[in-house]
């Protein structure tokens, strides 16, 4: 029973053993260490890269809130009718639309007022109609004739 302990203990040393030799063979040899280098100069322009990128998402969901709001009502009071274009029903009813009275300065005021109108009377297509109402329908602006 010794000798069969013994053997088994000689065994787990000769484990442990070969386990320790790589160790011992690499202290004359540096281990290979792959380390990134850090340049703080690419680092701030990636950090203001990414600012920019931020900033720019943040303009275009604001841009799109304000026209989701444009169209936004409650009561048929909210909503009135404005140009689409400068030139409104002289180009059709493509020329108008229903938008909030709040948000109509804002949305009139984004179209340029460079652009040549037609000569010819106004159109007297439903939108463009003198029965034309903006109402609130399902909380958007609309036109109903």
């Amino acid at each position: 029973m010794k000798k069969h302990i013994k053997n088994i203990v000689y065994a787990c040393l000769s484990v442990f053993v070969i386990f320790l030799i790589p160790l011992f063979l690499s202290k004359g040899k540096p281990l290979p260490a792959d380390i990134p280098v850090v340049d703080i100069q690419s680092m701030l322009q990636q950090k203001e890269q990414e600012e920019k990128e931020a900033k720019v998402a943040a303009e275009r969901a604001a841009a799109r809130e304000a026209v989701l709001r444009a169209f936004q009502c409650e009561v048929d009071e909210d909503c009135i009718i404005v140009s689409r274009d400068p030139c409104g029903c002289l180009i059709g009813p493509q020329g108008v639309t229903a938008v909030n009275a709040a948000s109509a300065l804002v949305f009139t005021s984004q179209e340029p007022q460079t652009k040549a109108c037609p000569e010819t009377a106004p159109s007297t297509e439903a939108q463009c109609s003198p029965t034309a109402q903006a109402v609130c329908w399902k909380n958007k602006c609309t036109i109903v004739y």
